[in-house]
């Protein structure tokens, strides 16, 4: 059966549809953890989605090369197993972004010293620019976004978020 678009034309009439139908298949069940996933998914994806388009894309990188260049200008020279764990993606994942971020000389990796099976990785100066430039464009393009709450409603929502996070066991 094919969706009217008057039922589901925006991601609030969406959530609520899917509230009913999923309360009515599951009568006894709480639905509210699915809600609040459905909720932040959606809000992460317009975070990253935005940021992606309007300001890493056009400079050649994605949300996750940021990532990497992030954590790279913040931490300093990371083997590349750390730069995945902080970064919440696979080893795999991780060795693409780096072999990208290699090519296009935003960082530079040696083998490390402590174990020969990794890479230490490293901002090149053309990295720490890039990563730089595009915090501050990010940084701004957020702040306009998370302007509809006020800074203790900001404060309150990382507080949750980051209870959440601490308890996932990563």
């Amino acid at each position: 059966m094919l969706a009217d678009d008057n039922e589901v034309g925006d991601f609030g009439s969406f959530r609520q549809l899917s509230k009913i139908q999923l309360g009515q298949e599951f009568v006894d069940e709480d639905l509210r953890a699915n809600d609040l996933l459905v909720v932040l998914n959606h809000a992460a994806g317009i975070a990253t989605g935005v940021t992606e388009a309007q300001i890493f894309r056009p400079k050649g990188l994605s949300w996750n090369s940021f990532k990497v260049l992030f954590i790279l200008w913040m931490v300093g020279d990371l083997e590349q197993h750390r730069v995945a764990q902080l970064a919440g993606t696979s080893r795999a994942t991780t060795s693409a972004i780096v072999k990208n971020l290699v090519r296009d000389d935003h960082i530079g990796q040696v083998q490390s010293t402590v174990d020969k099976r990794t890479h230490v990785l490293a901002l090149t100066e053309g990295g720490r620019e890039i990563v730089r430039a595009s915090y501050l464009e990010q940084n701004e393009l957020l702040g306009e976004w998370a302007e509809r709450l006020t800074e203790v409603e900001q404060d309150i929502l990382k507080i949750l978020l980051v209870k959440l996070i601490t308890g996932s066991g990563k």
